[in-house]
Parts: structure tokens; C-alpha cells; sequence
């Protein structure tokens, strides 16, 4: 993915989180240089990766598949019950655009629909991990929209309209929507912490390539805290 995509794309969301009234906090603003300044108080930002996050899956198709990611706060996987036990997001869609498949090992999360159009979620069960985590293409999914019980057929989709939500607990595959034509959508999503290094599965896999520099840094990226 071109470094000139993610920073267009990271100006788009914070333009449309402007225009949708979700505030984001003064961190998503910082240049590459203030993250420099201030690298002594940011250790734990750091560390548990709050932030920016910007991928096209490797589809080289950003508009069709992909999304801009905020995580807001975190806590640490490896000790997950100390500090802060809990994982706030806010991930950003144009219209049409997906998410693609996968499930947590560990995480559960509400995927909550905050601002503009319809988040539509495609659900499947997992097979067990002997038969290498297949999709189950025959059962029904069982699940919490708001806190009701919800039946989906294997492949099926919940609706997610403005204000509403759908729990996904772990080894329930999913697949996000932006329904292209209700317009671009921000989701929430609060979850136990947050790991996406070690803690998505992809079905299809998914091999996350390296940035290509092909213009400078404007904003840092929670993984590339290094770079």
C-alpha cells in the first residue's frame, strides 16, 4: 500500500468525523514530529498501539476493500487485567467498501454503527481448529444485536443502522459493509483489549505488505510507531 493512500485517506476520515459530529481526541492530530517530542509521556499509547491504522488487505483496491482505523484506548493483551481491561475503535468506511472475513481467538467485541449510513455484517461459525478453522457453510449463526438474541444463516447478514450494534463473540467469522448506497459510515467498536497482530484469523489469509514511501509521513501509524 502507498504511504500517498494512507495519508489522503487518513485526512478523508478525520474530514468525515468532522462532518458526522464523532470528536476524535487531540493524539489523532499529532504530526510524526509531536509524537517525537513527545515520546517520553507516550510510552503506553505506545505500546499498546492507540492510534492511526490504515490497510487496503493487500487488495491494491483501498476503496473496495479496506478501512481507516482510530483506536481510541487499549489495553495489554499479555496482561489483560490490569490498566485498561477494555478496547475502544473507531473505523471508518466509504460507500460500498469492505472489511473482509475473519474471527478473534480471544476478543469480544460490539460492533456499534456511531454515524452516517448502514453497516451490513455477513456471520459464519468456525470449525474447529482440527479442521483448520473452515468456515462452516451449514449452520446457523447465533448472536446479540443490542442485547436480543439474533439467528443468521451461515453467510447471512444483520443490518447495523445508526445507533444500533451486533455482538460477535470469538470464532464467529464476519465480514464488514458499507452499504454503498446509504453513503460512507463510522462504526465503534468496544471490545476486551485489542491484539491485531496475534488475534485475527482471515479467511481468506491475508499478507499485510510492506508501506511503499512514495511521499512523506503526515500521519503515524499505530504499527509503525518504528518506522
Amino acid at each position: 500500500m502507498k504511504r500517498s493512500v494512507i495519508n489522503k485517506n487518513i485526512a478523508w476520515a478525520i474530514d468525515a468525523c468532522k462532518r458526522l459530529n464523532c470528536a476524535l481526541p487531540g493524539f489523532a492530530y499529532w504530526t510524526p514530529e509531536q509524537w517525537k517530542e513527545k515520546e517520553a509521556s507516550t510510552e503506553y499509547l505506545r505500546k499498546v498501539a492507540m492510534g492511526w491504522d490504515v490497510t487496503d488487505y493487500n487488495s491494491n483496491d483501498f476503496d473496495k476493500i479496506g478501512a481507516v482505523l482510530f483506536t481510541l484506548r487499549n489495553g495489554d493483551l499479555h496482561d489483560p487485567d490490569t490498566g485498561m481491561v477494555y478496547c475502544e475503535k473507531y473505523i471508518m468506511m466509504k460507500p460500498g467498501q469492505m472489511l473482509p472475513c475473519h474471527f478473534h481467538y480471544f476478543k469480544t467485541e460490539d460492533i456499534i454503527n456511531r454515524a452516517g449510513g448502514t453497516l451490513r455484517v455477513f456471520c459464519w461459525n468456525s470449525k474447529s481448529e482440527a479442521e483448520g478453522y473452515e468456515k462452516d457453510l451449514e449452520s446457523d449463526v447465533h448472536l446479540f444485536c443490542d442485547g436480543e438474541p439474533v439467528t443468521v444463516k451461515a453467510g447471512g447478514y444483520v443490518d447495523v443502522t445508526v445507533g444500533n450494534s451486533i455482538t460477535l463473540t470469538p470464532y464467529i467469522y464476519h465480514a464488514f459493509e458499507a452499504v454503498k448506497e446509504d453513503g460512507e459510515l463510522i462504526v465503534g467498536e468496544v471490545s476486551r483489549v485489542n491484539d491485531d497482530a496475534n488475534d485475527n484469523h482471515f479467511n481468506p489469509y491475508v499478507d499485510f505488505q510492506k508501506i511503499e514511501e512514495d511521499e512523506p509521513v503526515k500521519y503515524q501509524l499505530c504499527g509503525g510507531y518504528k518506522q
